[in-house]
């Protein structure tokens, strides 16, 4: 990296705090405008955005709803809704029930999140009066709540199902732009800093999640406790969901960010363009059909056709070998929905030729979050069948602790050294450590060494966790686009939770089923493993972070 304030292309940069957005033209390229004589270079004038430095109480509150997420999602995938699925659906389908569940939410995600980051963009006027990001996230967190009473009241697959479809849908609208926020607040001498600052609060969050629900939630109480249980843990998780949300919202001064910078000098600059003459003819008003643009409905009409061309296919495929090789219905699944992630990755101007180095950040975060969600998924069940703990959710409990833990120490640690000494190397460092638990769950099926992995999973999870937010806001493609680009980083969180149930849930059963269920589990967690270091491979290809 060059040394801070200086560029050898550019000459003199703007102050720390201060960074430039590229003007563009009527194609939406940006302008070259760069002259060169001799070794000099003029760069083209560019409106300059000044982010003071924040105070640590300022981080805090900011960062504080972070806890809340991690509290929420924890608590729910790690140990509520398993348990929930297995006092449904029994021991023989629960791997296929628990698919059944996530993915569907999951699904939701991969569309709410970006849409919801690219509402909160584009809220100008009266509708931003309280700020662009802070109405998404209270009304999202509210109907959050809503959601959680739902699935704490359900009692069948489908109603638990449709339930946690809602849940993903309002808080991924509550995510998109709080994550916003924090690029949109944080000055660049500061992101690593804050990225490790996160990364802490989102580990002392699953600590938090795991003991809370693990001392509540047994699948193994008679029915009447288990509900009790089941309703106080849902209870407790919309106490701790609406008072820090508040926190963040009140910390918040939107007015002072970089989009709010930017929408002021979009006002003053249109201040001082001619007035358009009031005798010419004024454009007719157009209908809402008709000013969603024409790019947009052939990309919305190209996706859906291809989906039913691909489904259509598969279809044909299995009803020609009726006796023989049939498509699964989970792979049809997993392959209609990569197809529309790509639709929606269009649809929200994602172009990995543009912006090659955000592709390549989506693809890293994508796999090491495959790897991650495989083993979290099914923790719980593996510590059941495998390891043969009597009360899985304790246990589960107890591994989730211990990573924590560790990660309190590596996540901290990683976030300053990644300001120092580079992203990369900190995600070289984690995804080697995850990938080896990967390896201890394959060989080794003792309660003790499981949760000593655990410890070593901590240190690789909590390094990863404290530079992947920084990683990302290095190379976001725009500045004024902010929620929209954050939302389309999250899908690479999104589509691993539709992979991993779907395709670990059916080879679990599936073993399970032939009498041989440790040869299930070591079959995904090999999967785990590879993925893992796939991550550690795609991070290389990021040219706009050096190291």
């Amino acid at each position: 990296m060059p040394r801070q304030g200086h560029s050898p292309f550019l000459g003199d940069l703007p102050p720390p705090g201060t960074f430039t957005v590229p003007e563009y033209n009527n194609g939406g390229a940006p302008i070259a405008t760069l002259e060169q004589e001799g070794t000099e270079y003029i760069a083209p004038r560019r409106p300059a955005i000044t982010l003071p430095r924040l105070r640590w109480t300022q981080i805090l509150a900011i960062s504080i709803f972070c806890f809340a997420l991690n509290f929420h999602w924890t608590a729910l995938g790690i140990i509520i809704l398993p348990s929930q699925v297995f006092k449904i659906a029994g021991d023989a389908t629960k791997g296929t029930a628990l698919a059944y569940v996530l993915v569907p939410g999951a699904f939701v995600s991969l569309f709410a999140n970006p849409l919801f980051g690219m509402l909160s963009d584009r809220t100008h006027g009266r509708l931003a009066a309280w700020g662009r990001r802070r109405p998404y996230i209270l009304f999202g967190t509210l109907v959050n709540v809503l959601g959680l009473i739902w699935m704490a009241a359900s009692h069948d697959i489908p109603t638990l199902t449709l339930a946690y479809v809602l849940v993903q849908f309002s808080s991924n609208a509550a995510q998109a732009p709080f994550h916003a926020l924090l690029p949109d607040m944080v000055p660049e001498g500061q992101r690593g800093l804050v990225s490790g600052i996160m990364g802490l609060l989102a580990i002392t969050g699953t600590i938090g999640g795991v003991i809370v629900a693990g001392l509540f939630v047994a699948a193994s109480k008679p029915l009447p406790e288990y509900q009790l249980g089941l309703w106080l843990t849902y209870g407790i998780i919309i106490a701790v969901l609406v008072p820090l949300m508040l926190v963040t919202l009140i910390s918040v001064r939107e007015r002072m960010g970089a989009s709010a910078q930017l929408e002021t000098q979009e006002v003053e600059k249109n201040a001082g363009a001619p007035v358009q003459d009031a005798s010419l003819e004024q454009p007719r008003r157009l209908s809402w059909i008709q000013k969603i643009p024409r790019s947009t409905k052939i990309n919305v009409l190209s996706t859906l056709v291809v989906a039913a061309v691909v489904w259509g296919i598969m279809a044909l495929w299995n009803g020609l070998h009726s006796s023989g090789l049939q498509i699964s219905s989970e792979f049809q699944q997993v392959i209609l929905e990569v197809v529309i992630t790509i639709g929606l990755l269009r649809l929200f101007d994602f172009n990995p030729r543009r912006d090659p180095d955000f592709a390549w950040v989506l693809l890293t975060r994508l796999v090491m979050m495959l790897g991650i969600f495989t083993i979290q998924a099914y923790l719980q069940y593996y510590l059941h069948d495998v390891v043969g703990a009597s009360n899985p959710e304790q246990q589960a409990t107890n591994f989730v602790i211990i990573v924590a833990l560790t990660s309190l120490i590596s996540a901290p640690a990683a976030g300053w050294l990644s300001d120092r000494f580079g992203r990369k190397r900190i995600v070289y460092f984690s995804g080697g450590f995850m990938a080896l638990v990967g390896l201890v769950f394959v060989l080794a099926h003792s309660l003790v060494i499981a949760l000593a992995a655990g410890a070593i999973f901590g240190l690789g999870y909590g390094a990863y966790q404290s530079v992947d937010w920084a990683l990302v806001v290095d190379v976001l493609p725009s500045h004024r686009n902010y929620a929209r680009d954050m939302g389309i980083w999250n899908i690479s969180l999104s589509l691993p939770q539709v992979i991993a149930p779907v395709i670990g849930g059916p080879i679990i059963d599936s073993f399970t089923r032939s009498g041989n269920s440790v040869a299930g589990y070591q079959a995904i967690f090999i999967m785990a493993i590879v993925y893992c270091l796939i991550g550690t491979v795609t991070v290389r290809y990021i040219r706009g972070v050096k190291r």
